[in-house]
């Protein structure tokens, strides 16, 4: 095994019961891609113990890789993050907790760019057939939140891990359930997405010879 690559996605949360962040890690969690492992874990929808399981995830994975994933209700296509700011949003998480810190990690930087080939990443879902987009906005919640965090814990520990989110559209299911018509995408899409996204990453680094470190 060359390497491991943590994919994290979220607990149901706003009302709905489920997540298709979350429903996906089931059908990719334990796969391999070009000697790379995939190791997945579904994180809180709370903004007081997402941190440190993130952390502890990262501890105990070593990835190479995190690509995190997030449902953007309403979108509808594949939206690949460019970048993630230290600012949280007053919105309510799962424990009905408000942050009351603006800045995710005060004293850190603005911002961090995504360290995964966000371009090569749209190019590929589109090829697929699969409606894709660059994002230059993560929001402000929680899907920010663990983009922020994840980016920042990687520069810490060195810059090696590459880092990037991908935010999804919600499931034809989950539309059914409400009484306003949005856009979807069904599961067996997003997971190719996801697929597809992995697959560019390591073809990215192995392309510079590994001189990453991985």
């Amino acid at each position: 095994m060359k390497g491991r690559i943590l994919v994290t996605g979220f607990e149901p949360f706003g009302g709905d019961d489920v997540n298709p962040s979350g429903d996906v890690l089931s059908v990719l969690d334990g796969a391999e891609i070009s000697g790379y492992s995939i190791v997945t874990a579904l994180l809180p929808v709370e903004w007081g113990t997402v941190k440190s399981r993130l952390e502890a995830l990262i501890d105990e994975v070593q990835p190479v890789v995190i690509l995190s994933l997030g449902l953007a209700a309403g979108r509808s296509e594949v939206s690949v993050e460019k970048v993630a700011i230290n600012y949280t949003s007053e919105s309510k998480d799962n424990a009905g907790v408000i942050p009351v810190e603006r800045m995710i990690i005060p004293g850190a930087p603005d911002g961090y760019f995504a360290t995964l080939p966000a371009e090569d990443i749209v190019e590929g879902v589109k090829a697929a057939g699969i409606p894709a987009r660059l994002s230059l906005s993560a929001g402000a919640y929680l899907c920010n939140y663990v983009f922020y965090c994840a980016a920042h814990l990687a520069k810490q520990s060195g810059g090696k891990t590459r880092v990037g989110f991908i935010h999804i559209p919600a499931t034809p299911e989950m539309v059914a359930k409400r009484k306003n018509s949005i856009p979807s995408m069904d599961l067996s899409r997003i997971k190719r997405a996801v697929e597809i996204s992995l697959i560019t990453t390591v073809k990215s680094f192995q392309n510079v010879g590994d001189k990453e470190g991985f």
